[in-house]
């Protein structure tokens, strides 16, 4: 009987730490967390050309590495290492030129316009990636007010 307890506790545990990863992944993939600290990249996002696009679009290294991340954050905000609302968000350099050919560089886009694929096809030879060439979509005035006011002190 005293197994069965046991059993029963540890699926029960397993159970709501099932659950409340799954909820934690939903609230934390949305753009609401996200801007929750990261008010000035969100501004700036919402003023420039991909203000229809998701914050996860773009700043995503993949699922394992996110949570990671996020966990590391987690615990350098919480023990005061860092403050959440003065980090600059986490670009994944390495990422980039997959997530913007995601949506530029598609077979439809290929079909609508050959010459921007075969000029592009040629740039990305020589850059590491299209931020190299081209602003990453937030609005730069905006997105560095926030930098600003940290190195004079402000909040």
């Amino acid at each position: 009987m005293k197994k069965l307890w046991i059993i029963v506790l540890i699926v029960a545990v397993l159970a709501l730490l099932a659950l409340g990863g799954t909820a934690g992944h939903q609230v934390t993939t949305t753009d609401a967390f996200c801007s929750s600290c990261h008010a000035y990249e969100k501004a700036s996002w919402d003023h420039g050309v991909h203000y229809s696009v998701g914050c996860l679009d773009c700043h995503t290294g993949g699922f394992v590495r996110d949570k990671t991340q996020g966990a590391r954050k987690v615990y350098l905000v919480f023990t005061g290492q860092t403050d959440p609302h003065h980090d600059r968000l986490a670009s994944y350099p390495d990422k980039t030129l997959s997530n913007c050919m995601s949506c530029h560089m598609t077979e439809e886009v290929a079909e609508k316009n050959s010459i921007y694929m075969e000029r592009h096809s040629e740039y990305l030879v020589a850059a590491e990636n299209c931020i190299a060439c081209h602003e990453g979509g937030h609005v730069k005035e905006i997105r560095d007010k926030r930098y600003l006011a940290v190195r004079r002190g402000e909040q």
